[in-house]
């Protein structure tokens, strides 16, 4: 076991705690975050090799992050609790969300409509990591998702996210509703995600500032929320009666939809 005197395995949680830091894993996750500039310490599984903790490795002694090695045991007592941590952890600073203006602000480009992606109460952890991974390879603007009854930026978030969470703009906002209603005013047009959508997803016009909305694993989106969307959207699949894709799927679809028209790739 190598470690430096200031690590103590046991004073660890109770440490991240006190200083409001969080535990992330994962080689793509830590990798990202080094890339950021964000871990505060890098925690290692003794005996690691390959190119990626190199790369790691690398990037944390030309930030002085400190790297601490812990044998395998040591390591799965702490991290053991994020699955697939693949022997490498870092503590971070917690995710910083911003203000749906901010939001806003950023999204705006004189090269490019704004496109964002509002979330309506997801509570699996699983699905809004694959979706900020999808959402950052699509280069969407940010997402949107509510402050109570759905999932924030865990470290399991993270670790799904393969480090999208770490560039990835999002805006955590008290009422979908009122958000909604705000980016309306702002110019955007709010397209929502249903099994019964009143348009089929490849008709639809994305050239606009858009926010597709994507419901909860179990309801999908709220009946007032719903109400507020210009346009809702349906994914058709012939071979299913009555059945809905999973939500991280459905936004795998949607997105690239919209990339593809703005891309001009159905041309």
């Amino acid at each position: 076991m190598k470690r430096d005197d200031t690590f103590n395995d046991s004073e660890n949680g109770d440490q991240a705690k006190e200083t409001g830091e969080e535990l992330i894993a994962g080689r793509q996750a830590v990798l990202e975050a080094l890339r950021s500039g964000k871990p505060q310490r890098i925690i290692l599984a003794e005996s690691l090799k390959g190119a990626i903790i190199n790369e790691i490795t690398l990037l944390a002694r030309q930030g002085r992050v400190q790297v601490v090695r812990l044998s395998r045991d040591e390591f799965q007592e702490m991290a053991g609790h994020i699955t697939g941590n693949q022997g490498v952890a870092a503590l971070v600073s917690p995710f910083e969300y911003i203000d749906l203006d901010e939001l806003i602000a950023l999204s705006r480009s004189p090269l490019r409509d704004p496109f964002l992606i509002m979330l309506d109460h997801i509570e699996d952890p699983q699905n809004l990591g694959a979706i900020m991974r999808t959402a950052d390879a699509a280069g969407v603007d940010g997402i949107i998702i509510p402050s109570h009854r759905a999932v924030g930026v865990t470290s399991t978030v993270r670790k799904v996210a393969c480090g999208a969470a770490e560039r990835l703009r999002v805006a955590m906002v008290g009422n979908l509703n009122q958000a909604a209603e705000t980016l309306k005013r702002e110019g955007f047009w709010i397209y929502g995600a249903e099994g019964d959508g009143e348009k089929e997803y490849y008709l639809a016009d994305y050239k606009c500032p858009l926010v597709l909305v994507l419901g909860s694993e179990g309801k999908g989106i709220s009946r007032l929320l719903r109400e507020n969307c210009d346009l809702t959207l349906s994914i058709p699949m012939p071979n299913i009666v009555g059945g809905s894709l999973n939500v991280s799927a459905a936004a795998a679809v949607l997105i690239y939809a919209v990339l593809g028209q703005r891309e001009g790739w159905n041309a």
